[in-house]
């Protein structure tokens, strides 16, 4: 074996075990710190503050009269019927045959009651799915095209006053006051919450008539036509109701 061959040889014996003895000594270390810090934040993870909370007297309030349950439950403030009419053009990108079906859903964006009064402004869209037979292709043996659909919102908007069933529950909140004395001011403020008044729609109609535009003859064929422009005319039949939350009081004898 040649000198050069053994002096690698002790070289890796030596080195191998200075390598491995590192090693195991920042291993040491790192797991020698981490069991110093999780030791550290169990200790600061235990409690920190105690105290005792006071107890405070009360006087009772009857919110109606003797010898009667209470409960709060939604009653009906109002409710109504509306009936809009609206107008609507629609524009086809392509030569449209028929109208094959028209779906529709109604929602609600907005119903809210002005405190004070009786109007009740009212908000939502129709939203409408037209299904459709289109003619992309003409020639002189007849035509030819796709079902199709279109999506589309029609918007509604009106006010309207209504009538009370029950009044709404609505109590003012007064400005905060500021009393000068001599040296200082003291501060009187006071203010109530007020239930929400809630809107839903009990049931509503929708009866269209739908006009076609821009009528043009199929190539060909006679007494075929198509048409790329829509005119709609709707009118929306809307029963809402107006509801809060109230606290009512019934008779004892009654409930049993």
């Amino acid at each position: 074996m040649s000198s050069k061959s053994k002096k690698n040889e002790e070289l890796n014996v030596k080195e191998e075990p200075n390598l491995t003895v590192d090693i195991l000594e920042d291993t040491e270390q790192i797991e020698g710190d981490e069991l110093s810090r999780g030791s550290q934040d169990d200790c600061d993870s235990i409690l920190i503050s105690s105290k005792n909370i006071p107890e405070c007297k009360n006087d009772p309030e009857e919110p109606c009269c003797n010898d009667v349950k209470y409960i709060n439950v939604p009653v009906v403030i109002s409710q109504f019927k509306i009936c809009l009419q609206l107008e609507n053009s629609v524009r086809f990108c392509e030569p449209v045959v028929c109208i094959k079906a028209s779906k529709k859903t109604l929602q609600l964006k907005e119903c809210k009651l002005i405190p004070g009064t009786k109007k009740v402004f009212i908000r939502g869209v129709i939203k409408k799915v037209l299904e459709y037979a289109s003619a992309r292709c003409q020639n002189s043996k007849g035509s030819s095209g796709n079902i199709r659909y279109l999506t589309y919102i029609v918007p509604f908007e009106c006010t309207t006053e209504i009538s009370y069933i029950n009044p709404p529950e609505i109590k003012a909140n007064k400005e905060q006051k500021f009393i000068p004395l001599e040296y200082h001011f003291v501060c009187e403020d006071k203010g109530y919450f007020n239930q929400n008044i809630v809107c839903e729609i009990i049931k509503y109609k929708i009866n269209e008539l739908m006009c076609r535009e821009d009528i043009v003859p199929v190539e060909n064929i006679k007494g075929q036509d198509c048409f790329y422009r829509m005119k709609e005319k709707i009118v929306l039949n809307l029963h809402l109701r107006l509801m809060q939350n109230q606290v009512v009081c019934i008779q004892k004898d009654c409930l049993g």
